[in-house]
């Protein structure tokens, strides 16, 4: 008697559980599912979300590849990823049920950020050890011009060739003293206490390392075909936060963030 109350009780708690979670998905039916980076880079992300936007849970994630895989597998229902990313993504199964909806667009430019405690200057670079991409990245062509017409000798200097997204972390290690990188990090360094010895915003794209295809596309928003629809009152959202100035988007930045508003 006792063990067939026992069973008619767990068969009574798993109808309820099953229950539970036929009431849970049923309520998040017609939930859109975004998912994104958070930074700065998402500026126009934190502003779209002040405006009365209803049915969209906005889910933020640590690297672009968790956010395609989520695109890829239909736990998302759109995503921005990094735009030098969308090659690699493209050759994942399920990408032909994904399209580009819009893009984030930030300037290439070349920024030359030397590490917190150093305070050399632009002709003061020789013995220090500096990060670039690549030996004949178009970033680093182009700060050797200036480097050059401005007199500073850089024959001394040595240079260590690596991803851009490993340059940071290496200024923090101490590995290099100085990195040539996308103007993109820039606020990311400032914050980490780095300093910009070196900027100039005037880069022409097109080798490998700054490809023109995606000509300062820093982002780019992808999503389900079947939900574009859908996503109509999101990318409005997105598309009126273009007539924000400034100083509205680098709030909406500092409120949803780490990062201070004096800086960005």
């Amino acid at each position: 008697m006792v063990k067939k109350i026992l069973v008619l009780t767990l068969l009574t708690v798993a109808l309820l559980f099953s229950l539970l979670l036929f009431s849970c998905e049923k309520k998040n039916d017609g939930v859109l599912k975004i998912g994104h980076g958070g930074g700065y880079l998402s500026a126009a992300l934190f502003a779209a979300q002040q405006t009365d936007l209803q049915s969209i849970d906005f889910q933020q994630f640590n690297s672009s590849s968790d956010i395609a895989y989520g695109l890829l597998s239909g736990t998302l229902d759109a995503g921005f990823v990094e735009a030098d990313r969308l090659a690699a993504f493209s050759k994942l199964s399920g990408f032909e049920r994904l399209t580009v909806v819009g893009k984030i667009t930030y300037p290439y430019g070349v920024t030359l950020v030397l590490r917190k405690g150093l305070n050399n200057r632009l002709n003061e670079l020789g013995n220090l050890t500096v990060a670039a991409s690549a030996p004949y990245c178009v970033l680093l062509e182009q700060f050797t011009q200036d480097a050059q017409r401005f007199s500073a000798d850089l024959s001394n200097v040595k240079y260590l060739y690596m991803p851009f997204d490993t340059m940071l972390p290496a200024l923090e290690a101490r590995t290099v003293d100085a990195v040539i990188i996308k103007g993109t990090y820039s606020v990311v360094a400032l914050h980490e206490g780095h300093s910009i010895l070196y900027q100039n915003w005037e880069v022409k794209p097109g080798d490998e390392c700054c490809p023109a295809v995606i000509d300062q596309a820093a982002l780019v928003l992808l999503a389900r075909k079947d939900k574009i629809k859908a996503l109509q009152s999101f990318l409005t959202a997105l598309t009126a936060t273009e007539n924000l100035s400034p100083d509205q988007l680098r709030r909406a930045v500092a409120d949803n963030t780490i990062l201070p508003f004096e800086i960005l």
